[in-house]
């Protein structure tokens, strides 16, 4: 009699009832990991984001924008101006993403013509850290402003930043612009 003795119990089924195997991590755990996949890229993130509930609202917190990697080259945002690159840069700075503060400032300088609300977010990227947008607003103001407290602020921020031994970080930064950047700044600011 070797099956009597599972003859008077009751079966239970214990198996866990989940809408998705997704809902085995706690939400706090994908909103860890959702700013390590931002940090590594923006395509990634998206993606994320499409997949399910449960990702786009782990991946849409302010933590995941802040830390999100500016891995596109500037001319990228300079195409997209009214699309949802441009959205998502926007957001990043909203958070204070130095990278999307600095790229924003960039784009509303240049090709918007947003001269004082470009230079005051390259200012407040410089603030913050970012010795590209501190050499950019410095260069600005030395040779593009023509008030003379503007290129004193100017010569103050390039010597600030000459003494910290941060210039090469600038030059590493500008050798990595793209060609497309360089090209079309040649074409706004040419003569005639």
């Amino acid at each position: 009699m070797a099956g009597s003795s599972q003859k008077g119990k009751k079966r239970v089924d214990i198996s866990l009832q989940h809408e998705s195997s997704l809902d085995l991590l706690p939400r706090e755990i994908w909103s860890c990991i959702a700013p390590m996949v931002a940090s590594n890229s923006i395509q990634d993130l998206f993606n994320m984001q499409a997949m399910c509930k449960v990702f786009l609202g782990a991946a849409s917190s302010d933590t995941v924008y802040k830390r999100a990697t500016m891995y596109k080259p500037l001319a990228h945002f300079l195409s997209h101006l009214n699309g949802p690159e441009r959205r998502f840069l926007e957001r990043c700075a909203e958070v204070g993403n130095v990278d999307a503060i600095f790229q924003q400032g960039f784009v509303d300088y240049f090709p918007l013509g947003l001269r004082d609300k470009g230079m005051e977010l390259l200012a407040r990227a410089f603030a913050e850290g970012s010795v590209e947008a501190g050499y950019l607003c410095a260069m600005l103001l030395m040779y593009h402003h023509e008030d003379e407290e503007e290129v004193q602020m100017g010569v103050q921020m390039m010597e600030d930043i000459r003494i910290s031994g941060q210039l090469e970080s600038y030059s590493k930064f500008f050798s990595g612009i793209s060609k497309d950047v360089v090209v079309l700044l040649l074409e706004m600011y040419a003569p005639g």
